[in-house]
């Protein structure tokens, strides 16, 4: 998460943080950021499912599998003595 990646738990705090303060934050809170709800158009529930916990969800499943895997069938590679 701190390199840039997307990660699938890190995203699934993160995001509905964002949407809950987006959906519940006091005027208070949007005046002391100098912003507003309508500022953020793009960050609903849906596109976070649909267009982002899937395919970072599918992403980390495959890297993980493909990369970890890799990297131990190349530490454990022996020739049959």
């Amino acid at each position: 998460m701190a390199a840039g990646f997307e990660h699938s738990v890190a995203n699934m705090y993160f995001v509905p943080m964002g949407l809950l303060i987006k959906q519940t934050a006091s005027p208070e809170f949007w005046g002391s950021v100098a912003a507003s709800p309508e500022a953020y158009p793009a960050l609903t529930w849906e596109r976070f499912l649909a267009a982002n916990l899937l395919p970072v969800t599918i992403g980390n499943i495959v890297g993980g599998a493909v990369l970890v895997g890799l990297v131990y069938w190349f530490v454990y590679l022996r020739r049959a003595s």
